[in-house]
């Protein structure tokens, strides 16, 4: 007998975990108000078939403790539904039963009063698994249903149930069991079944379940033949693909610092190990969540662990529709990586900018320094540019691209005229022209603010008149877009020709996909 089948709860007491539904159950005998239809929803291995089997079990027991709540589990009655073999009650699952004529088939036995029960009781286990037509038959049951009747619902997908049918149940929504009440629970079999196990298989065992009690069993069982009864960390690590805490450390260390050989070789260890990436994806998004919470209250930047947080998290979502778990954690690593190499360009780039200011500052003093010393007469050189200072410019249409850079509009004005051309230009006037899908939408408010911006850049009052075409060309919109679209490509360059790429390709023994390669660009 397996531990799960074994330590299956056999009394309300020994439910793990769902001490509001246990409650309202007990409240529910004890005042004998009993409902014809129950749902009991939530995740996998929380226990939602084994409470409906106990209810089942209250509501035939026939010595039933009011004051402790409780079943006797000694009259025959319990002792028919702990064997499976009790006549009232009819369980089924809507998986393997899901059409109107097995509905249609059960419902025909409602209308004959139980056996040697005070109910029958159908138990249905995925309930959600029943075809439309199938709910509709069981319906009419649901409304007119005969006093000795009564329906539990198990569900995992309490969304799928019709709402008609939801509101003639009473519905326990079971939560995810807490990581101590596992704990304490698989210590306690443990120490009945005479295996020994140290704390860190526990923590282990525990972070696996997900929250789920009866998979917290399972794996304990598996962990017991495994370990041939001495269960420890490091030979449940081995199992099941797991990589320490300190190993996550030391990646995201080396992340941090740019060290892509140790990267390489990090990952290429996840690999021979036979890791759980899922498993792996968790506990490096729980590291992250904690240095994001701990850099905020210490009032440090905690940017780059945002950042990693998102390249992480995006690759698990994704690994989870592809199932190519491994794949997404190493893109993962390398957006990481590629972030780092960004920023340490931009940084080197702003060093040699603030170096060349300082240059050139130094220049521009020295030129004023030189401007105060007193010049020969013949020296004297006045320069024409400053009057012309004064006097309007005129917007040439070649260079109107450069122009539209330096004008102070913004919001719809400048989206509007980024797709426009200039015609022609004169000394008072200017034409431009556009698609007609662009140019029909300027208002005389848009037209105003260009002329502003214009006259406040030197231009002079211009007039403005807009014509419409089938296509331009030379607009800035269309410039921004060919730049743009070169950044890109040569940003896949540098991803191809990166030093992490090649290390991957050598120690896999792998190529890239060039094709198949996208960057997505969140500025469009």
């Amino acid at each position: 007998m397996t531990l799960a089948t074994k330590y299956r709860p056999k009394s309300f007491s020994e439910i793990i975990g769902q001490d509001h539904a246990v409650v309202a159950l007990r409240n529910i005998i004890k005042n004998q108000k009993i409902h014809n239809g129950y749902i009991f929803s939530g995740t996998r291995g929380i226990g939602k078939t084994s409470l409906a089997r106990l209810f089942a079990k209250a509501l035939n027991c026939h010595q039933y403790d009011s004051d402790n709540g409780d079943v006797c589990n000694n009259c025959p009655s319990c002792i028919d539904i702990q064997n499976n073999s009790h006549l009232d009650l009819i369980e089924i699952d809507a998986a393997s039963n899901s059409k109107v004529e097995e509905m249609r088939e059960l419902l025909d036995s409602v209308q004959f009063s139980p056996s040697n029960g005070k109910y029958k009781i159908y138990l249905i286990d995925e309930v959600h698994m029943l075809s439309k037509n199938a709910w509709n038959a069981m319906l009419k049951t649901l409304e007119e249903p005969p006093e000795h009747v009564v329906f539990l619902m198990a569900t995992t997908e309490s969304d799928k149930i019709p709402k008609t049918i939801i509101s003639r149940c009473l519905q326990f929504n079971l939560k995810i069991v807490s990581d101590i009440s596992i704990a304490e629970n698989i210590k306690n079999i443990f120490k009945k079944e005479n295996i020994s196990f140290d704390d860190g298989a526990i923590d282990l065992l525990v972070e696996l379940a997900e929250g789920s009690i009866r998979d917290s069993i399972t794996l304990a069982d598996q962990a017991a033949f495994q370990c041939n009864n001495n269960i420890t960390e490091a030979e449940m690590s081995k199992f099941h693909g797991l990589i320490d805490k300190s190993s996550v450390d030391k990646l995201l260390s080396d992340i941090s610092e740019n060290n892509v050989e140790n990267i390489i070789s990090e990952l290429k260890r996840f690999y021979d190990l036979d890791t759980n990436y899922q498993i792996l994806f968790e506990r490096v998004l729980a590291e992250l969540h904690k240095q994001i919470i701990e850099q905020m209250l210490k009032g440090n930047d905690s940017q780059d662990a945002h950042l990693y947080h998102q390249f992480f998290n995006s690759g698990f979502n994704e690994s989870q529709i592809s199932g190519r778990t491994r794949e997404a954690f190493e893109i993962s690593v390398l957006k990481c990586l590629s972030f780092r190499d960004n920023r340490n360009n931009s940084t080197e780039e702003i060093k040699d900018d603030s170096k060349k200011k300082s240059e050139d500052q130094s220049i521009e003093h020295f030129k004023k320094t030189k401007s105060k010393i007193p010049q020969k007469p013949e020296e004297n050189i006045e320069i024409e540019e400053s009057k012309q200072t004064n006097e309007e410019k005129k917007l040439d249409p070649k260079l109107w691209l450069e122009t539209f850079e330096s004008l102070d509009i913004v919001g719809p004005t400048r989206t509007h005229f980024a797709n426009l051309e200039i015609k022609e230009s004169s000394d008072n006037k200017v034409i431009f022209f556009g698609e007609k899908m662009f140019a029909k939408r300027i208002k005389e408010d848009n037209i105003f603010e260009l002329k502003k911006s214009l006259e406040n850049a030197g231009f002079g009052n211009l007039d403005i008149e807009i014509e419409e075409i089938d296509k331009v060309i030379d607009t800035p919109s269309n410039n921004w877009k060919k730049k743009r679209k070169e950044q890109i490509e040569d940003f896949q360059k540098e991803i191809i020709n990166s030093s992490l790429i090649k290390n991957l390709q050598e120690n896999y023994d792998k190529t890239l996909n060039k094709e198949k390669l996208i960057i997505i660009d969140h500025e469009e």
